[in-house]
Order: C-alpha cells, then structure tokens, then sequence
C-alpha cells in the first residue's frame, strides 16, 4: 500500500513539475501595447505593457492571446501579434516608470506622516515598484479597520495614476504582505477589488 502511495505521489509531482515547465512564456515585443479585460481593442485596458513585458499564456483565441501577469496576479488578453516567444533585447525606449514610481513613493510617505501627525493615525508603512505601472502600498493592520481607508486608498490610486499619466495599478497590503484589495483602471473610473483570500 505504502509503494502504490508513493508511486502516485511521484506520479502527480511528474505531472505537476511537466505542467509548469510546459506553460508558455511570451514577451511584449512592441514599444507601445496594453492588456485587455477582453479580447477586443474597444475592451477596457487593465494597464499598458511596456517593451519586454513576461506572461503566462492561459489560451489562445483568434488574434489574442489570455494571459498571466505573475508580477500582479491579473489576467488578461493582449493581441498576438505584439507578443513573441523570445525576450527582445537592446535598450527599450520605454517610460521611465522607475522616476515616477521614486516621486510617488515620497509623496505616499509624506502623506502619510501628514495623517500622522494631523489625526494620529497610522497609514502607509512602504511603497514597492512591481515594475511598469504596477506598485504595491504596505499599510498598518488597523487602517484597513477605518472608515475612511477606500477614500484615503483612490486618492493614493490617483497620485500614481497621475505620475504615470496611463492606466496602473497599485495593490494594498497589509503588515504580513496578505493582499487585502486592489485599485485598477476602469473604463469610467478606477475599480476597487477586494482580495478572494
């Protein structure tokens, strides 16, 4: 019993190892590209894709691909044609998303010691650059308890939003890295997400 238990363990730590090192990496191969909620350019964008982007391909369909971003965690659909499988080389002239991340960084903080100092109420802790668009804001445990938190989060959402001037997205989390919602693009306005753990 002992020898069948292990083989089927081997078995399915096989078919698990084949199943991640068979997903399907792709790149962004274009200067200038985004992610769709669907597979259709008039779909709302999620974020833009800067030159050199990795995914996880999920499908395939007609013209789009879905796909994986394992930075952020989001899915979305990106045209075929702007991905290829081999990562472009070379300096990318892209956006400088490090300079605006660095300014909004110091702005989250500052606001933050603001709250401080104004109401006595402990915020953000740090700020991390996911790269591109994509930022994570680390706030106290008890902020996420306060009344104002979602209005305090949209206003730190349109500080990054506005220094990049392009859809984004920024996660919040909490003392121990658990992701306790997200912020991100809308087609109106931005969407508020909270956390399925």
């Amino acid at each position: 019993m002992i020898k069948l238990n292990l083989i089927f363990l081997l078995f399915i730590s096989l078919f698990f190892f084949t199943d991640l090192k068979g997903a399907e990496k792709v790149y962004s191969k274009a200067e200038l590209s985004s992610l769709y909620m669907s597979p259709s350019v008039d779909a709302p964008i999620i974020y833009p894709i800067e030159q050199g982007k990795e995914f996880i391909v999920k499908e395939k369909k007609d013209s789009w691909f879905h796909v994986i971003d394992e930075q952020t965690g989001l899915v979305g659909w990106v045209k075929s044609d702007l991905l290829s499988k081999q990562k472009p080389s070379g300096d990318f002239k892209r956006k400088n998303y490090d300079e605006s991340f660095k300014n909004f960084k110091g702005r989250v903080l500052e606001m933050s010691q603001s709250i401080k100092d104004a109401i006595s109420v402990e915020t953000f802790i740090d700020v991390k650059h996911l790269g591109g668009a994509a930022a994570v804001v680390i706030a106290h445990n008890d902020w996420f308890k306060g009344r104002r938190h979602s209005n305090q989060a949209f206003q730190v959402y349109d500080m990054w939003m506005n220094q990049n001037q392009s859809p984004s997205f920024l996660s919040f989390r909490d003392e121990s890295g658990d992701e306790k919602f997200i912020i991100l693009s809308g087609p109106h306005r931005p969407r508020y997400l909270k956390s399925s753990k």
